[in-house]
């Protein structure tokens, strides 16, 4: 009897393992094909580490937890506002995606802005209008990188908008892609290894 149970918990335990890992990969390809219509001519850059490589331990949760130095240029004509993502497709592991984690979501960030300053906060930011969303620890300040397993990659994307505003409401990252679709001018991206 112990035996049918435990085989049984067994099957639906991998059964509804084999599940999530197929949603996570059709969201995940979703999104990057959501980005496949976009023009990526927008230079995103931090003077605190290179594209591709391996941030600093104090922009991470096992560090300072402190936001990196973050520049755009090359906004298209007609940019009214932006938005920023920042998001690891790795969790829990890179060779195991069982979910996708939001770590950064800011929005209605006007135009004139090229710049957000290291350690910057959600009240500074709010100080200055930009919005800050919900990430993956139900906060709005930036929650820096601290994969459990493996190396992960964590995607920075800002995105011109070519309306001012998003009128939402304490939203996460999915309400916001939802939101601008269709009003995204060409976006860029910058990806930091932790």
């Amino acid at each position: 009897m112990i035996k049918n149970i435990l085989l049984l918990l067994f099957i639906l335990t991998t059964g509804a393992l084999v599940i999530r890992l197929i949603l996570v990969s059709k969201q995940q390809r979703a999104e990057f094909n959501y980005h496949k219509s976009i023009p990526q001519t927008v230079v995103l850059s931090s003077d605190d580490f290179v594209h591709d490589e391996m941030m600093p331990s104090p922009f991470s949760g096992k560090g300072d937890n402190k936001s990196p130095e973050l520049h755009w240029s090359n906004l298209p004509a007609g940019t009214k506002s932006l938005v920023l993502l920042m998001t690891d497709y790795d969790g829990p592991a890179p060779y195991f995606k069982l979910t996708t984690v939001s770590h950064w979501v800011l929005y209605n960030i006007p135009a004139q802005v090229h710049v957000l300053p290291q350690a910057v906060t959600a009240n500074q930011l709010k100080a200055d209008h930009i919005a800050a969303g919900i990430n993956y620890t139900g906060g709005v300040d930036y929650a820096g990188p601290k994969p459990p397993i493996g190396v992960h990659r964590y995607f920075f994307r800002v995105y011109a908008l070519s309306v001012p505003a998003l009128d939402l409401e304490s939203p996460g990252k999915q309400e916001i892609m939802a939101a601008m679709e269709g009003k995204v001018l060409a976006y860029g991206e910058l990806v930091g290894k932790f």
